[in-house]
């Protein structure tokens, strides 16, 4: 990712400092051609402002697996929230296949029928689904998974159809139990403790349970803290122990709550993975798979720290990935210039490359430059710390307004739109720069891609897709992508995957679902220490085929990382490489 760099780096621009006097020797690669390509920047001939902005299709994934139709409410005070969160479904859908994501209001009559599996993300509870949707959940036989707001009126208000229901199904969804939202914290599922954010709702609706023998419970709602629980308080009845969160009973699952908000804190949204394999996939065998990625190594990277960790890991029996910056930039010491230079340039660190190729590490492309022109994007302007495919300033606030200034340690990172060479075409040439270079070191033709700092704007991602067929990371998707509205900076989604999928961009993802290590706090990012890692890895257990996927910067301390792989070894995880991931 590359923020963490900066922790280290920065101080290293003042290093040329004595007594008030700044070293203006040259610097290799100072001015070079490199270096001017890179801080020359020329306006985009097909930039968003032109309308050139790329468009993606309602259907994606991998055909010829199962096909999953996922509905999301267009109406609503947010509606570019339910359009992000049926993005994020469909995404998730296509581990198992193909997802078509619509809107519910233009549902049609048997529709259902073409696919597999359907699941509908109820977000505007002052939305009605259509009469054919409801007739065709009810008469169907399609698996349906039902997700938050709106069951109500899959039944409707006659006292008969209310009666029908219960009797098939077990459950009254007319007449929910309501929990409020901060009692909260954790849902039981397969024996297992799910980490709850209480920041998104006011109340935790779950439903009724009239006939236990005609439906099962799923996942339980535990109220107050997960070590000490206590019975939940019910507006206007009697505390129970505990209440569904999600049941099923013959082709009709229901969640109480969409749990795709904050999910870097809501461990839900794994239950809510791992109910895709009921609908898609029942008989999948469970797998615990781990995989480690080396961050950011480019031209001026130590090639021992790189041999070292690279001899380590063959020891340890771990296959590994090496995400490759080729080309560096940055300002000389004097901070009157800017200098270039390519892994052709670095000798040493190719040979280095070669040497943990050997020793099980598979090389991907981590960008380009990894920063962008002679921009502060935020932090300085070079490679390793910056954004290259997106604008990003410092603000003094996480939300609106913002108050964009100098980046302090407390500040917040936060999207200003594309860059200036936006167009697709602008942007394959920059990657395939970065890729030539790569074979001409003679490491090979890499086959896989990770975007630096995991953000790009939707023409890079589509330059992306065109130069490569694989991702490896986190993505950020657009509120637009699907209803054709204008994409802006502000309403995006940020998803990690805790499988592979095949995104509306266009290409397979695998997934990095961790994080990484870190031992200082920036930008309101906490320290994160082996422990942590290791528990995020004991997390996503949840999932049937459970991936521990995460990132590691070599100039780092060893011991950091022996104390990580052993952690996550020892809950059962085997090391694969990246692209053996389920």
């Amino acid at each position: 990712m590359g923020w963490v760099i900066a922790l280290v780096s920065l101080p290293l621009v003042a290093a040329g400092v004595v007594s008030g006097l700044i070293d203006a020797s040259p610097v290799e690669g100072e001015n070079s051609p490199l270096a001017q390509r890179y801080t020359t920047v020329t306006a985009s001939g097909n930039n968003v402002a032109e309308g050139k902005t790329a468009t993606f299709s309602s259907r994606f994934g991998r055909p010829g697996g199962a096909r999953t139709l996922v509905l999301y409410d267009g109406s609503g005070t947010a509606p570019e929230d339910a359009e992000l969160h049926g993005i994020a479904a469909g995404n998730l859908a296509t581990h198992f296949g193909e997802a078509e994501v619509a809107v519910l209001g233009d549902y049609t009559a048997d529709e259902m029928e073409d696919f597999d599996a359907v699941i509908y993300l109820g977000k505007d509870s002052a939305a009605t689904p259509p009469e054919a949707f409801r007739v065709d959940v009810l008469e169907g036989t399609v698996p349906v998974l039902w997700v938050g707001q709106n069951i109500d009126d899959l039944v409707g208000s006659k006292p008969d159809s209310i009666a029908g229901f219960v009797s098939r199904y077990g459950w009254n969804p007319t007449a929910p139990l309501m929990v409020s939202n901060d009692q909260v914290k954790s849902v039981s599922y397969k024996n297992r403790s799910v980490r709850r954010s209480t920041l998104n709702a006011d109340t935790v609706y779950s439903p009724r349970i009239v006939d236990p023998g005609k439906v099962r419970t799923l996942a339980t709602l535990v109220c107050g803290e997960p070590e000490s629980p206590r019975a939940c308080d019910i507006d206007g009845e009697p505390s129970m122990p505990r209440l569904a969160w999600a049941v099923t009973s013959g082709h009709l699952t229901y969640l109480a709550e969409v749990p795709l908000q904050d999910i870097d804190q809501n461990d839900l949204y794994l239950i809510f993975s791992d109910l895709y394999y009921d609908l898609l996939a029942p008989g999948t065998e469970p797998v615990r798979q781990a995989a480690l990625r080396l961050e950011d190594v480019g031209p001026e990277t130590d090639p021992g720290d790189l041999r070292r960790v690279a001899d380590y890991l063959r020891d340890a029996g771990v296959p590994f990935q090496v995400a490759v910056m080729p080309v560096y930039v940055a300002r000389t010491p004097d901070g009157d210039g800017w200098y270039g230079l390519s892994l052709l340039d670095a000798p040493k660190v190719v040979e280095a490359l070669k040497y943990m190729q050997a020793r099980g590490g598979t090389l991907i492309q981590h960008g380009t430059t990894h920063q962008y022109g002679t921009l502060d994007n935020p932090y300085s302007g070079k490679t390793g710390e910056d954004y290259e495919f997106f604008r990003y300033g410092c603000t003094a606030t996480e939300r609106p307004p913002y108050e964009f200034g100098e980046c302090k340690a407390d500040s917040y990172i936060t999207k200003i739109g594309p860059v200036a060479e936006d167009s697709v075409e602008q942007h394959v040439v920059r990657i395939e720069h970065g890729r030539q270079v790569m074979i001409e070191a003679g490491l090979g033709e890499p086959t896989i891609f990770e975007t630096p700092h995991y953000t790009a704007s939707v023409n890079a991602h589509a330059a992306i897709a065109a130069v490569y067929k694989a991702r490896y990371e986190q993505s950020d998707y657009y509120a637009g992508m699907l209803s054709g509205k204008k994409i802006t900076p502000t309403s995006y989604y940020s998803q990690y995957f805790p499988y592979t999928v095949h995104d509306i961009y266009g290409t397979t993802v695998y997934p990095e679902n961790l994080g990484n290590i870190t031992q200082t706090e920036q930008n309101n990012h906490a320290i994160r220490d082996p422990n942590y890692i290791i528990d995020r890895a004991e997390a996503n257990l949840v999932v049937r085929e459970s991936t521990a996927s995460f990132f590691f910067h070599p100039y780092m301390n060893l011991d950091l990382l022996k104390q990580t792989v052993a952690g996550i070894k020892d809950l059962g995880y085997t090391f694969v490489p990246v692209g053996d991931l389920r």
